[in-house]
């Protein structure tokens, strides 16, 4: 992998970010690590990016990125997660199962950044409708 640097991921990050209007604190730090379960975008000695968190100095995940573009789907995959979240929550039916607004915000949104990232994302949608299917029946 080519080396990336600090300025060049933050500023990947902010031109994404702008597109479906994530706000700064909803965007992992860069080589900052701030505990508390805030991701953070790491380099180790080889160059390689990984995308982690810690909270109270335990590791909760850590992933290595192949390239930029890898980095930034692990990135805005969980950030419009977030964001499809508030969204189902402002907007709540209570007539059907949440994760139809939440899914469909969320694929909206990394459709928005990209197309491929939209499809990925609705391929892990669709594989956990196959195990865990909607059920309207449970919110009435």
């Amino acid at each position: 992998m080519a080396q990336i640097s600090k300025s060049q991921i933050e500023s990947e990050l902010h031109r994404l970010a702008e597109l479906i209007g994530t706000q700064p604190n909803q965007l992992p730090t860069v080589d900052d690590n701030q505990d508390f379960a805030r991701p953070n975008i790491s380099f180790s000695s080889d160059g390689t990016l990984y995308y982690e968190a810690y909270e109270r100095g335990e590791q909760l995940f850590s992933i290595p990125a192949f390239d930029l573009k890898h980095l930034m789907f692990m990135v805005f995959k969980d950030t419009t997660f977030s964001m499809a979240v508030e969204h189902e929550r402002k907007n709540r039916n209570p007539n059907e199962d949440f994760r139809r607004q939440l899914f469909s915000k969320q694929v909206e949104l990394m459709r928005t950044l990209n197309s491929d990232w939209a499809d990925r994302t609705q391929k892990e949608i669709d594989a956990t409708l196959r195990t865990a299917p909607f059920n309207d029946e449970l919110t009435a």
